[in-house]
């Protein structure tokens, strides 16, 4: 489980590091044309399979049913809605996902709306990349206590 969790995690910013190496490749050589229309439609269509897949893995951690409570009348301490490590590492991967998948929605739509803009495909890139790297060392760090015994 943790093995999965911490795979999950390398993925995540191996990943990241090469969408911030391809921005800055970008950025350094700016002669490149973006498809702003398949772009548009692909980022959209990531946008939504991310956040159906959030969904779905926060269900599935979620780990309390709200009519055995209200049943009975009292109030049970809440488990932590994933409290299984790898849901917990495959659902940040699901959220970083779509952080990233937004950050190439916003990128295809200002594109879209003015092309001469294309420079905001890597800047996007960063932004959201710090963002992803920042709410994963939480977890690494949880699970890097783990392994180690902590």
């Amino acid at each position: 489980e943790i093995l999965g969790a911490l795979m999950s995690m390398i993925i995540v910013w191996m990943v990241t590091g090469v969408l911030i190496y391809l921005a800055c490749m970008r950025l350094l050589h700016p002669d490149y044309d973006i498809d702003a229309t398949v772009m548009l439609i692909t980022s959209a269509c990531a946008v939504l399979t991310n956040i159906l897949l959030s969904l779905i893995l926060h269900q599935t951690g979620h780990g309390h049913s709200h009519r055995a409570q209200a049943r009975e009348g009292t109030s049970a301490p809440l488990e932590p809605a994933l409290s299984n490590a790898s849901l917990q590492a495959a659902f940040v991967h699901a959220i970083g996902d779509l952080f990233q998948s937004i950050s190439v929605l916003i990128s295809a739509l200002i594109i879209f709306f003015k092309p001469q803009y294309k420079i905001a495909d890597p800047i996007c890139t960063f932004v959201f990349s710090i963002f992803v790297l920042a709410t994963t060392i939480t977890i690494l760090r949880d699970i890097l206590t783990i392994l180690m015994e902590g």
